[in-house]
């Protein structure tokens, strides 16, 4: 994380950005998704990443001074290069391991409704709803070594997965998300710049 510091309304103000993927939360991540390109220009695109990544309010990054904006625009710009993460099937998040179900000829029901339900709601951008998928998809271990069989209540781990680096995450994602274009070209070109 990098340190920018600023003066605002003779303030001032210190606040943390990240300035690689890894120091990126599901979360964050996500939020890129829910931006309205269309009808934003490029600055107001990049005020609402600045925000998302950062947390400070919008009102204050308006009232920012333009070398600052240019700062923190300048650190952001770790966003235009692909999320580099390990391959991994399993991830541990707050002393427990999840694990990537990987036997997708074999849903039930419950799996099915949930994920046409969530892939209905993005508009079918899997990345705006990657916290609530990964509910789906990453499961504990029962005592004899299978994987949790789904229930309704995964869904409530979606925080926890939101709090996840996107770095550890990305590639268990894309694991399950086949017939997307995920591509770090593709993703290039789907976030928006800053």
């Amino acid at each position: 994380m990098v340190k920018i510091v600023t003066n605002l309304d003779d303030e001032t103000k210190e606040f943390m950005i990240p300035e690689n993927w890894d120091e990126v939360t599901v979360g964050q991540f996500t939020q890129l998704f829910d931006i309205n390109r269309k009808a934003l220009n490029q600055y107001e695109i990049s005020v609402k990443m600045i925000n998302i990544f950062s947390d400070i309010p919008e009102d204050l990054i308006f009232m920012m001074p333009v070398a600052d904006f240019e700062k923190i625009a300048q650190v952001l710009e770790f966003t235009l290069t692909d999320i580099q993460g390990d391959l991994a099937d399993s991830i541990e998040l707050e002393g427990e391991t999840y694990f990537l179900k990987k036997d997708f000829e074999s849903l039930t029901m419950g799996e099915v409704i949930s994920i046409e339900t969530l892939i209905n709601s993005a508009d079918g951008n899997l990345f705006k709803v990657m916290d609530k998928l990964l509910c789906l998809f990453l499961r504990k271990k029962k005592e004899n070594g299978k994987l949790e069989t789904f229930k309704t209540d995964f869904m409530e781990r979606a925080d926890l997965f939101k709090k996840a680096p996107i770095g550890k995450i990305y590639n268990i994602f894309n694991f399950f998300s086949d017939g997307v274009s995920s591509s770090g070209t593709s993703m290039k070109e789907s976030l928006p710049k800053v």
